[in-house]
């Protein structure tokens, strides 16, 4: 297994719920409700660090939850978590 966390902040706009890594930008995504939201940051997540490792980049460092919160107070924000070996 290879678990990984990353910060992600998820935001209500048009009827979606948007969501954006502050350390992986391209892994941003988006989903109807906060379930379907999840589970695309999930797959964002790993398809995008996946692609950066299988080039030899090094993954970003993981910023710290409570500063993302920080940043964002009107915005929910969780850590996403998976396991890089199931995609």
């Amino acid at each position: 297994m290879e678990i990984v966390s990353y910060p992600a902040i998820f935001q209500q706009k048009n009827n979606q719920i948007e969501v954006d890594f502050p350390d992986l930008p391209e892994a941003f995504t988006q989903g109807k409700d906060m379930a379907t939201a999840m589970e695309f940051a999930k797959l964002g997540l790993a398809i995008t660090l996946n692609d950066k490792l299988g080039h030899f980049e090094k993954a970003p460092q993981v910023s710290e939850l409570a500063k993302v919160q920080a940043a964002h107070p009107g915005a929910v924000v969780k850590m996403v978590t998976v396991d890089l070996e199931q995609y």
